[in-house]
């Protein structure tokens, strides 16, 4: 039932999945408006609105809890049961700066992050299946330091874009969730992964946090070993550690903190 004081229609039990290299996410319904995040080949999403037009639906993605506004024509429907498939069987997740499938038909190319599923039948010739040139990794398995360095370093000058998760654009916080999600370990937005560690005992592939309190700014670094850091700052750069922190520092309030997490085990 359509709420009284609003032009939006709220839905049960509707899910989509990716079906685009790169799916826009907006705070409104409206093109003008920010954008929120970015979903990639593969990913699925649950549909909870739309708007009394149908042009507009509202979505929530479950892996980042993120949700926006996604237009009408971008969205691909799945049933309740694909979803809860795709979300919680393994899948392979695309690594390499750019891969391609065969869909529809014609050559479609996927970003590091994007998600190729596949049946039973298809596990031992999955590649062949679907027509994929690229590299990729199970999800399900855990990366390790080395391969979690490997596939930061892979958004290495990527610029800044405001909701962005691509190497075309990423922002600078959804940037290393995105690679933490990517190597297999889950980051939800606006809660903190991992343990706090001693900076002394940081090893590559740790998390690097500068939080102002006054300011409720929070920057992250990610930790490649011999006091280097990769940061954002208009892009995705390599800075000495106290350089990163001097940085952020220069323009915080008095009232900031600094902590270093791991999340890898």
């Amino acid at each position: 039932m359509q709420n009284e004081s609003s032009s939006e229609w709220p839905l049960i039990d509707a899910f989509g999945i990716c079906r685009q290299t790169i799916l826009p996410v907006y705070r409104q319904p409206t093109f003008d408006s920010a954008l929120v995040t970015q979903l990639l080949f593969g990913e699925c999403y649950q549909i909870n609105g739309l708007t009394s037009d149908r042009n507009w639906f509202r979505i929530f993605h479950e892996d980042t809890g993120i949700g926006g506004w996604v237009s009408a024509k971008l969205i691909k429907e799945i049933t309740k049961e694909e979803y809860f498939s795709f979300v919680h069987q393994d899948f392979q997740v695309v690594t390499s700066p750019i891969a391609s499938i065969d869909y529809l038909g014609t050559q479609l190319y996927l970003l590091p992050g994007s998600r190729l599923h596949f049946s039973e039948f298809e596990l031992f010739n999955w590649q062949d299946h679907i027509g994929f040139t690229g590299e990729s990794r199970p999800h399900a398995v855990k990366a390790t330091r080395e391969e979690l360095c490997d596939i930061a370093l892979c958004y290495l000058n990527a610029p800044f874009q405001a909701g962005g998760r691509s190497i075309f654009g990423l922002d600078p916080v959804l940037a290393f969730g995105l690679i933490f999600s990517i190597a297999g370990f889950g980051w939800k937005s606006g809660k903190l992964p991992g343990k706090s560690i001693p900076e002394d005992q940081a090893l590559p592939g740790d998390l690097f946090i500068f939080r102002d309190l006054e300011k409720q700014e929070t920057q992250f670094g990610f930790f490649l070993g011999a006091e280097e850091i990769l940061w954002m700052e208009n892009r995705i750069k390599i800075s000495e550690i106290e350089d990163w922190r001097e940085f952020f520092e220069n323009s915080a309030s008095k009232n900031h903190v600094f902590d270093v997490r791991s999340i890898v085990g």
